[in-house]
């Protein structure tokens, strides 16, 4: 059987960068946006929007912004600018916040001057009770404790984010915490550098969630096995919990089409796998595609 020119190659989503200094509303949906304990009931993630103090914003890397319950008042989820710039150290009473690991996990601290400090990093990360966010919803769940409150429920489905807000101060597409978390400053990255000389430039390695300093460490089609008459492909690519993927076909490498697969998060460990079929065109391209989550 005469073999098919087929092609696998790698692409990039597109990104969508929003700046929080241009304002503070919540990310928090306007109905799904309660938290709640039994010892103080119903905390609110998105109170008097936009009136001060400002709702839970959730971001890349931290939350930031207030929720309020009318039994212990306001607590505080961090200011928005931990001092290193992506992460709060929670080790003083100027640097404290509830902290996201980019891959839906949170940690950290959140502060109410009624109830003390609450703990949203107490479990493992494979723990079914850590309090985290599902980057493909937006939902929370898990519970975060407080001395004082005693557990505090963020699931149910009564909590849900609609965006993970980042900001871009210098406008080269990158993520400011991202930039920082990897380099010294906002200037060494750029939307031309590669600072790891791998052929993938930094701006494509913040979009694929992959280290810019690993000449190793790119989105990359890591095998391909064909069967099916050529229609079917089983492919498996480098991926990241922090990113979502999509996988996309076409015959012309010009007008990519999603698969049956849509928008999807990616396995546990370091690839995905998925099997991608068609039909017609004995010739097909197929690319693995980085989606920075809820844009």
């Amino acid at each position: 059987m005469k073999r098919a020119l087929q092609r696998l190659t790698t692409g990039l989503g597109s990104v969508l960068l929003l700046s929080s200094s241009l304002h503070a509303d919540s990310t928090i949906s306007a109905t799904f946006k309660h938290a709640y304990s039994a010892n103080a009931g119903w905390l609110n993630l998105r109170p008097d929007q936009p009136a001060s103090p400002n709702g839970v914003v959730f971001g890349g890397s931290f939350l930031s912004g207030h929720a309020f319950g009318v039994n212990v008042g306001w607590i505080d989820f961090g200011d928005g600018s931990p001092a290193n710039g992506f992460a709060y150290q929670n080790d003083s009473a100027t640097d404290y916040g509830v902290n996201h690991d980019g891959a839906g996990n949170l940690g950290g601290m959140a502060y109410g001057a009624n109830v003390g400090w609450i703990n949203f990093g107490w479990a493992a990360p494979v723990s079914p009770n850590r309090p985290r966010v599902n980057l493909l919803t937006g939902a929370f769940s898990g519970y975060a404790y407080s001395v004082n409150l005693g557990w505090i429920n963020l699931g149910g489905g009564s909590l849900v984010t609609t965006a993970m807000r980042v900001t871009d101060s210098d406008s080269d597409g990158i993520d400011d915490a991202w930039e920082r978390s990897h380099f010294p400053d906002l200037t060494t990255a750029t939307a031309a550098s590669d600072t790891d000389k791998d052929g993938v430039g930094d701006l494509a390695e913040y979009r694929a969630g992959t280290e810019p300093d690993d000449a190793t460490d790119y989105l990359k089609v890591a095998s391909t096995t064909f069967s099916g008459g050529n229609t079917q492909a089983t492919v498996t690519f480098t991926s990241d919990p922090s990113r979502l993927y999509r996988i996309e076909t076409c015959d012309d490498l010009v007008n990519w089409q999603n698969s049956a697969h849509g928008t999807f998060a990616p396995d546990p460990g370091t690839t995905t796998t998925r099997i991608v079929t068609w039909t017609g065109n004995d010739r097909r391209f197929i690319r693995a595609v980085a989606v920075k989550p809820l844009p």
